[in-house]
């Protein structure tokens, strides 16, 4: 049967109060998920920034490190160059004095080492921290970065291979001995050395040239990286 006209009006007004009950509880459930979300992504952009703060100091400082072995890797080169082309003017070398011979010595032989100090990189990554980094780019640049540093010093680990058996070889050379006793040390008898000129112009030259691009190339990677993390803390 029908409801009367006054019943039926008052059940309309109960269905539209209901709805609008529910409405209303649907609304705020969205707010507040929505409110949720905001906070959420709010704490993973500060949890972002605070790694990305921290690896801006570790990266700027290891720039700095690569910098200065760059430098010291670029002074061999020269006092390898020199002596390279002392090895064509004798007339050169004879007025030459041991001290002069032995500066170019010592600098050529000189072969730092890049040791970069990557606490927070590893942190990052063995923690699985790296995937609230939302840059790509970023991510993969800093995911490479110590196999490419690997690359990049090859050759400097292959003249450190060297040096020691050389060091040694040219030392014992350098000594003047007579029947059988050492009577006196003169670095400058290693220069009619064929071993000598050869490990020279190979090692402290060729290989050192090439391995100065590959130290240039790591700097600019890094210096990508700083600038990304700059621009993304910016955000």
């Amino acid at each position: 049967e029908n409801l009367p006209s006054g019943q039926a009006g008052k059940f309309s007004k109960y269905m539209l109060y209901a709805i609008g009950e529910i409405i209303l509880v649907i609304i705020g459930i969205l707010i507040a998920l929505s409110i949720n979300n905001w906070n959420e992504k709010q704490k993973l952009k500060e949890v972002q920034q605070n790694l990305l703060k921290d690896l801006q100091v570790e990266v700027t400082n290891n720039i700095e490190d690569l910098e200065k072995v760059i430098a010291s890797h670029k002074n061999s080169l020269v006092a390898a160059q020199k002596m390279d082309s002392l090895f064509n003017d004798r007339e050169t070398f004879n007025k030459m004095s041991d001290s002069l011979f032995n500066q170019l010595y010592r600098g050529m032989n000189s072969n730092a080492t890049y040791q970069p100090n990557n606490g927070i990189l590893n942190s990052i990554i063995s923690s699985g921290q790296i995937k609230d980094i939302s840059n790509k780019e970023l991510k993969y640049l800093l995911a490479s970065i110590k196999e490419k540093t690997t690359d990049a010093f090859e050759i400097t680990m292959t003249i450190e291979g060297w040096r020691p058996e050389l060091l040694s070889a040219f030392y014992k050379q350098s000594f003047d001995v007579v029947d059988g006793e050492i009577i006196g040390f003169n670095t400058k008898k290693i220069y009619d050395s064929s071993d000598f000129r050869l490990y020279n112009s190979f090692l402290f030259v060729r290989l050192r040239i090439e391995g100065l691009g590959e130290e240039n190339e790591l700097k600019k990677t890094m210096e990508n990286i700083l600038e990304q993390i700059t621009s993304e803390i910016k955000k």
